[in-house]
C-alpha cells in the first residue's frame, strides 16, 4: 500500500480470534449488524483462506479454490471481496504468479454458402460477444467490434447465437450500473489532473482486449492545494475470465514498486467497459469504496484515490473518441436512493495536463503493452469495423481516440511516432480480419488514413 494508507501491508497483523480495525473498515459489510454477515463469519472466511493459501503456495489461490470449504458462509461475491482484501494486504498470494493462457491455433474451416446466407437472413453476427462482466449484448446500438463480414469464419471462429440483452439496471446483480451524480463545485473533495500520456495509454489498453482490462494510476496528492495529480498509468495483468476481472496480485506489487521508485504513490485504478457506457457498476463502487477507505489520511480524513473507467464505444464526445470518466464515492445519506450499492458514485471533472509534449518513453511503454497482449486468447481484432454499417475500422477509431488526447501543436509529432513505433505492431498482432468485404480499404491503408478522420474540435 502507498504511504497515505492507514496501514501498510508490512505492518498488517492477523489475530486468528478477532478482526483488527483495518479489517473492520475494509470489510465493513460483516460488521454492520447484518444477520447473514457477522464478524464470526468473516473470521471463519479469513482464517480458511489463510489456511488454504498455506496449503497451496506457491501456487495462486483462486477465489474458486478458496470458496470450496465455505458452505453456508454467505454469497460468493462477499467471499470474493474478502479474498481481494487479503490479497491487497499481502496476506495471501504474496509471490504467487498465476499462469496466463496462450492462444490456441485455430483451424480454418470452409463455410458453405447456404449457411452463410441463412446467417445473413437471420442477422446473426460472426464476431465475439462483448460484455461488462456478463457475456450478454448490451443493446443493438452497442455493436462495438462487430462485423457482418465472413472474416471470423475465415479465421476459424465459431459463430455464436445471439442471446437476449440482459436488463442490467434492474434486479440485484452486482453488475448493475449505477448512474453517477454530480458534485457541487464547492463540495468536491479535491481537483483531479490527468496526464495526456496516461489517457492515451489507458485508451490503447482498453482497445486491445474484448474483455475488461485493469490497471493502477500513479501520481501525487498535494494536501495544501487539494490537487490529485495522475501522472502515469500502469496496465496490470488480470486473472480475468469473460465474466469477471481481477487484478493479478504480482502485477499490482510490480506497479507499486515502479511508482515508489519514481517517488509516486498509487492514486487510483482504471478499468474498461468494452461494450458499456463509462458508468460504474455495483462491484466497481464496492472496489472504489474499499480502496478509498484504505487510503484515508489520518490528518484530515481525505481519501485521495479515484476510479477511472474507459468506454471504447464512446458516444458522449467527438465521433470515435472513447469516453473516460473519473469517479469517487461517498456514503449515502438517510434519504438517498443508493439502488443497492454501499456508496454513492459521483463524477469528478478532470483537467488534462501534458498535452503539449509527448514523453520520450511513452511509445516504448505502448509497444511493450501491445507485444505483451499479442498472443492472448481474447485479444481484439482491430481490422473489424468500429460499428456495424460504418466504414471506420476499429484501428482507425483507436488512432482517432488516442490523437484526441493531445494538443493540436503536437499532432504531427504524435502521428510520426505512432506510424514508426505503434501502427506496425498493431497491424501485425491485432488486425487478423479484413475490411475489404465492406467496401473499405485494407487495414494498412485504412490506418494510414486514420488521421484524416479526426473530428474537428
Amino acid at each position: 500500500m502507498d504511504t497515505d494508507f492507514t496501514i501498510s501491508p508490512a505492518d498488517f497483523a492477523i489475530d486468528p480470534q478477532t478482526a483488527n480495525p483495518v479489517e473492520r473498515q475494509a470489510c465493513s459489510e460483516f460488521f454492520s449488524g447484518k444477520p447473514n454477515k457477522t464478524p464470526e463469519r468473516y473470521i471463519r472466511i479469513r482464517n480458511h483462506m489463510i489456511s488454504e493459501w498455506q496449503a497451496v503456495r506457491p501456487e495462486y489461490l483462486t477465489k474458486i479454490r478458496a470458496r470450496a470449504g465455505l458452505r453456508n458462509c454467505g454469497d460468493v461475491n462477499a467471499i470474493g471481496r474478502v479474498h481481494s482484501f487479503l490479497e491487497r494486504m499481502r496476506v495471501i498470494n504474496e509471490g504467487a504468479v498465476p499462469k496466463r493462457r496462450r492462444a490456441k491455433k485455430r483451424v480454418v474451416r470452409q463455410a458453405d454458402s447456404s449457411s452463410e446466407s441463412d446467417a445473413g437472413a437471420r442477422g446473426d453476427q460472426g464476431g465475439r460477444v462483448i460484455a461488462h462482466d456478463v457475456v450478454e449484448r448490451y443493446a443493438d446500438d452497442q455493436d462495438y467490434f462487430c462485423s457482418t463480414s465472413g472474416s471470423d469464419r475465415e479465421y476459424g471462429h465459431r459463430k455464436r447465437r445471439r442471446r437476449p440483452a440482459r436488463r442490467l439496471l434492474n434486479g440485484n446483480s452486482e453488475f448493475r450500473l449505477i448512474p453517477c451524480r454530480t458534485f457541487d463545485p464547492e463540495a468536491r473533495p479535491f481537483s483531479v489532473h490527468v496526464d495526456a500520456g496516461a489517457l492515451a495509454l489507458m485508451d490503447l489498453h482498453a482497445h486491445l482486449m474484448y474483455t475488461e482490462i485493469i490497471g493502477l494510476l500513479g501520481g501525487r496528492f498535494c494536501p495544501q492545494t487539494q490537487r490529485l495529480m495522475v501522472e502515469v498509468a500502469f496496465p496490470c495483468n488480470s486473472t480475468s475470465t469473460t465474466t469477471e476481472c481481477e487484478m493479478d496480485p504480482a502485477s499490482e506489487v510490480e506497479a507499486r514498486r515502479v511508482f515508489s521508485a519514481a517517488g509516486r504513490q498509487v492514486v487510483g485504478w482504471f478499468h474498461s467497459h468494452p461494450a458499456f457506457e463509462a458508468t460504474p457498476s455495483v462491484r466497481d463502487i464496492h472496489n472504489q469504496h474499499a480502496y478509498q477507505s484504505l487510503c484515508r489520511r489520518a490528518a484530515d480524513g481525505v481519501e485521495p484515490f479515484v476510479g477511472l473507467i474507459v468506454s471504447p464505444p464512446g458516444g458522449s464526445g467527438p465521433y470515435g473518441v472513447s469516453d473516460i470518466r473519473v469517479f469517487y464515492v461517498t456514503p449515502p445519506g438517510p434519504d438517498d436512493d443508493h439502488m443497492g450499492a454501499e456508496a454513492l458514485p459521483f463524477s469528478l471533472p478532470f483537467t488534462v495536463t501534458g498535452q503539449h509534449a509527448v514523453a520520450p518513453d511513452l511509445l516504448d511503454s505502448m509497444a511493450h503493452l501491445v507485444e505483451s497482449h499479442a498472443d492472448l486468447v481474447q485479444r481484439a481484432d482491430l481490422a473489424k469495423r468500429f460499428k456495424r454499417n460504418e466504414a471506420m475500422t476499429s484501428l482507425e477509431k483507436l488512432l482517432v481516440s488516442m490523437r484526441h488526447r493531445w494538443a493540436e501543436d503536437v499532432w504531427q509529432q504524435w502521428d510520426d511516432l505512432v506510424a514508426l513505433r505503434l501502427r506496425p505492431l498493431l497491424l501485425l498482432h491485432f488486425c487478423r480480419g479484413s475490411a475489404s468485404e465492406t467496401g473499405n480499404s485494407t487495414p494498412v491503408a485504412a490506418s494510414r488514413n486514420a488521421t484524416s478522420t479526426v473530428p474537428n474540435e
